[in-house]
């Protein structure tokens, strides 16, 4: 078991910095998007408004996702440990 737990903290971290990198990709797309709309009008800003929102959409899921796999297996931890007679 303890050898899972360790790969569920990977788990768990690696989706983190996936998550983070998801938010930096979303500011960056804003801020290309935003430099973009001065070379044509204002045309740009309005397609990198929605590749940044499901680039930040995809990071919350991501954290969402780690936060729950997390929490599932301290659920099914719980009653093992706490398991009278051991």
């Amino acid at each position: 078991m303890k050898g899972f737990d360790s790969e569920i903290e990977k788990a768990v971290d690696r989706a983190g910095k996936a998550a983070g990198w998801m938010f930096a990709l979303g500011v960056l797309t804003l801020i290309l998007g935003g430099v973009g709309s001065f070379r044509d009008e204002g045309g740009a800003v309005w397609l990198a408004l929605p590749g940044a929102g499901l680039l930040f959409g995809m990071g919350v899921v991501i954290n969402l996702l780690a936060m729950h796999l997390m929490e599932t297996w301290r659920q099914g931890r719980r009653p093992s440990e706490e398991a009278p007679g051991e």
